[in-house]
């Protein structure tokens, strides 16, 4: 383990990560001046790319936590993540600082690095804000989120408003933002087919006055809960109350019918509980008990002989 590692290791440490963080981080920050040497670099951002199995070998945990650890470093703005098929994954590291990259003058493209994968073309916004969980720091991203918010807008029709709301609560992480919006939809969805208004007008975001007057503000209130939840556990909280906000804004909540309890009286005649009941005979008064002169009686003879001789 070199010094470089520990440094960066001990670093990620300091900006809160957890463990599983900080060793991902460290394994990919260790090979960014390599990836400056190599000039694989993209819009200012260095990149390096790492197969899952052997991120995983290295850290000595399982696949599946290494896509979700991925997954998180990405909300918090640490890296992109690249995904190809039946190939390594490409991580930018927009985040990643050195003399050297500061030095750099020529700005290489994948092909020339040798990478001949399809990369996505990233530019920069401006400075923007990113949460990494410690103290908010002011550093250069790739600016997809405007990109994303205006082919929302005509896809979906979503108001600016309501996609301001989704990327306050998604921090301006895209990828969750876009799981947002499916959670949008399939609430949507799923309450136009269950009253079959699917592709009716009511249904729509963009005709919906409901929706286009009040969704936004739904969603500010949706998010103010949902945000003191488990990031496991979002979700289904999301969906159910969006689903009830459409069952409203579809003009399909009905008045609670009131059903009175019915109660059936019962009249004594003076209150008293009387049993009828027949006891048998041997338990009534006066009963005297009677031999039965049906008994054979030599049958008896003999059978007293028996016993009488044990």
């Amino acid at each position: 383990m070199n010094n470089q590692f520990i440094k960066h290791y001990i670093q990620f440490e300091e900006d809160g990560l957890n463990p599983t963080e900080v060793s991902v981080m460290s394994h990919l920050y260790n090979y960014g001046e390599l990836s400056i040497k190599n000039n694989w670099i993209k819009n200012g951002m260095v990149f390096v790319k790492y197969l899952r199995e052997s991120l995983a070998n290295q850290i000595n945990v399982s696949k599946d936590t290494i896509t979700r650890t991925v997954q998180a470093l990405e909300e918090k703005g640490w890296i992109v993540a690249q995904r190809q098929r039946n190939a390594a994954t490409v991580y930018f590291l927009p985040k990643y600082q050195s003399d050297s990259l500061v030095r750099k003058t020529q700005i290489a493209s994948p092909e020339n690095a040798n990478c001949n994968q399809n990369y996505t073309d990233f530019n920069y916004l401006h400075s923007n804000t990113v949460n990494t969980g410690n103290d908010v720091q002011t550093t250069p991203v790739v600016d997809r989120v405007q990109q994303w918010a205006k082919a929302t807008k005509q896809k979906v029709g979503l108001t600016f408003t309501s996609i301001q709301a989704i990327q306050k609560f998604c921090k301006n992480n895209v990828e969750k933002c876009k799981q947002v919006v499916r959670l949008i939809l399939n609430a949507r969805n799923s309450v136009a087919k269950a009253n079959r208004l699917v592709k009716q007008p009511v249904a729509q975001f963009e005709s919906n006055q409901n929706i286009i007057n009040g969704l936004a503000q739904q969603l500010d209130h949706i998010f103010s809960y949902a945000v003191k939840l488990p990031q496991s556990n979002y979700a289904g909280y999301v969906t159910n109350a969006l689903k009830a906000y459409f069952t409203a804004a579809f003009g399909l909540e009905t008045k609670p019918v009131v059903v009175k309890p019915t109660v059936k009286t019962t009249k004594f005649n003076d209150g008293k509980k009387r049993i009828h009941e027949e006891l048998p005979e041997w338990a009534q008064d006066g009963y005297e008990f009677k031999a039965d002169e049906s008994v054979d009686m030599n049958k008896k003879a003999i059978l007293e002989s028996i016993i009488s001789s044990i």
